[in-house]
């Protein structure tokens, strides 16, 4: 029952309530949903929950508890179907209507789309339920983004360093809400259980124990090199007498190839079993289940880890960002090397690739003896970072540095933005203690806001100026035009401004994407909405300024520095 004395189970009229989630993407960002859909189960207990996914994840998805119905469509054939006009128009919208049909005539409470792209948003409005969460199709065709958790994952990529919240909590919390932490839980079968129990135990190997390697990734950028991973398993052999498993899909065969050929070189004496190519989706995550523990790069297979309760520890290499995406809940590791530009960009094409160099093979077995016998923790690294996953004070997954140095600025923006995302978006005070303030970059950050504030308050007076020309009668269009056009040179250089300071970034690409992303039909009410997104653009400033102590006089004067910017300010 909620606190009206309504069971949360069945809306006002006593219909089931029923959830769409749409998350068609890849094998590990499924597997993440496990938090959401727990989520859900306490939001709504016994409700219905629908996953629209592509047909090639359909095994993934029979892991997954709490789901009534998993919904699948050819999604790339339909893609490149409609590039390559093998069909009319005509013919693709009927099609895909009649697919729609059944999804329509459920009427869904809530639609979660964890898809970021027009098709998807397209998909959900074409499905429709009164609370949309997620990408959705405006009036005109364009694109918005409805829940600022929604909208923030669109954003981070632009301030990806200083993000502290991983995929799997932002699902949720977009999704459904704040609550407890909700670990990732996959269901493994029993046969399957049996079969990587007589692949692994069988033969004399009853009381070996194993660990799962999986030396490929979906984006070579994302993989550490397989002379490094047969080193560092050759070295872990002088010490532990266990089996070494590989994993891997049949495209990385030649690869895992290569890893056994240098281990072996290298003196390995292990056990190896080399299942690459030879498993299903299910039997994989048994074996993962079977395991002491994965040694992995940032792949699909380690959160099948994580979800059955094996550690890992996580080679992050490339345009890999941990925090978004590493291992989630307690009780596992990443390594991270310590460089300037790690994690790269997702566009950046790296020709020298030194991330995966930092990682030596000696200090990464080190750490795999610390984990599998108990050894002191390895105190010698160098080169890279080393974390262990954790549970933060709000609920939340995080992780925790044991060695290597953080950027100090990098370090303080992380946890203040962190802090205020949580505060703003649930409405809740968080747990974690703010950093000590002022920033490290205070001059610099003092000079930011200096340099915007005024600017951004000469340009919501041109905002309020064109609703005022809109407004009038007759209108004056080439008035109309002028002020348009001066009003979108300011925001150029406004922009420009404020993405120079981790200060001012993150509320920057929010007012950004809030502008762009209207909904609103009418010359009138488009104005109005541009107008809106610059104050709430200066609203928002003068809180950051003060919460960073950093707001010039007349802020702190008149408090508006440190009033509360509704979560509205941040999504469209």
């Amino acid at each position: 029952m909620n606190r009206d004395g309504v069971s949360n189970r069945t809306d006002d009229t006593g219909r089931m309530r029923q959830v769409l989630v749409v998350n068609v993407t890849r094998m590990g960002d499924l597997v993440q949903m496990g938090a959401l859909l727990g989520r859900l189960a306490q939001e709504w207990p016994g409700c219905a929950v629908d996953l629209v996914i592509d047909r090639r994840f359909a095994s993934v998805a029979a892991l997954l508890p709490g789901l009534r119905e998993v919904v699948t469509h050819d999604f790339h054939e339909l893609i490149d179907e409609s590039r390559a006009a093998v069909k009319d128009v005509v013919a693709l919208y009927r099609e895909l209507a009649e697919w729609l049909r059944p999804l329509v005539e459920r009427r869904y409470d809530r639609i979660i789309n964890l898809t970021f792209n027009r098709a998807s948003a397209l998909l959900v409005s074409a499905v429709g339920a009164p609370d949309i969460r997620g990408a959705r199709t405006a009036w005109d065709g364009g694109t918005v983004i409805d829940n600022p958790w929604m909208a923030y994952f669109a954003d981070m990529h632009h301030f990806r360093r200083i993000n502290r919240f991983n995929l799997v909590d932002l699902y949720a919390l977009g999704g459904s809400g704040p609550g407890p932490f909700t670990p990732l839980r996959l269901m493994v079968g029993k046969s399957d259980q049996e079969w990587a129990r007589q692949v692994l135990f069988a033969h004399g190997h009853e009381r070996m124990e194993w660990i799962a390697i999986q030396a490929g990734a979906s984006d070579v950028m994302k993989a550490w090199r397989p002379q490094q991973f047969g080193r560092t398993l050759a070295l872990l052999s002088k010490r532990w007498n266990g089996g070494v498993v590989f994993l891997g899909a049949e495209s990385e065969k030649e690869m895992v190839a290569q890893v056994v050929r240098d281990y072996q070189a290298a003196g390995g004496t292990n056990p190896i079993k080399n299942l690459t190519g030879q498993t299903t989706i299910h039997q994989a995550t048994a074996v993962l289940a079977a395991s002491r523990l994965l040694l992995t790069n940032d792949t699909g297979p380690m959160h099948l880890a994580v979800a059955v309760g094996t550690p890992v520890v996580d080679l992050s290499v490339g345009h890999v960002d941990f925090w978004e995406t590493g291992p989630y809940g307690p009780g596992h590791w990443v390594l991270q090397p310590e460089l300037d530009c790690a994690p790269c960009g997702f566009d950046h094409v790296c020709v020298h690739q030194t991330c995966k160099d930092q990682l030596q093979a000696d200090q990464v077995a080190a750490l795999l003896l610390h984990v599998l016998e108990d050894d002191p923790f390895p105190a010698d690294i160098r080169g890279f970072r080393v974390y262990r996953s954790d549970v933060d004070e709000d609920g939340l997954g995080t992780f925790r540095c044991c060695v290597g140095h953080e950027a100090v600025h990098e370090r303080w923006y992380a946890a203040f933005w962190r802090r205020h995302w949580y505060e703003t978006f649930t409405g809740q005070c968080s747990n974690i203690p703010p950093p000590a303030p002022p920033p490290p970059d205070v001059e610099a950050a003092r000079a930011a806001f200096e340099s915007l504030m005024p600017a951004v308050d000469r340009a919501c007076t041109q905002a309020s100026e064109i609703v005022r020309v809109v407004t009038n009668r007759p209108l004056d269009v080439r008035k109309l035009q002028t002020l348009q056009r001066s009003l979108a040179q300011e925001r150029e250089r406004l922009v420009s401004l404020g993405m120079k300071s981790m200060a001012t970034r993150p509320i920057t690409i929010a007012f950004l994407r809030t502008a762009q992303g209207d909904d609103v039909e009418g010359l009138e009410a488009m104005v109005r909405h541009q107008a809106l997104a610059y104050r709430h653009w200066r609203t928002c400033l003068a809180q950051i300024g003060g919460a960073l102590g950093i707001a010039d006089k007349e802020e702190r004067k008149s408090g508006s520095g440190s009033r509360p910017v509704p979560a509205t300010a941040y999504a469209t």
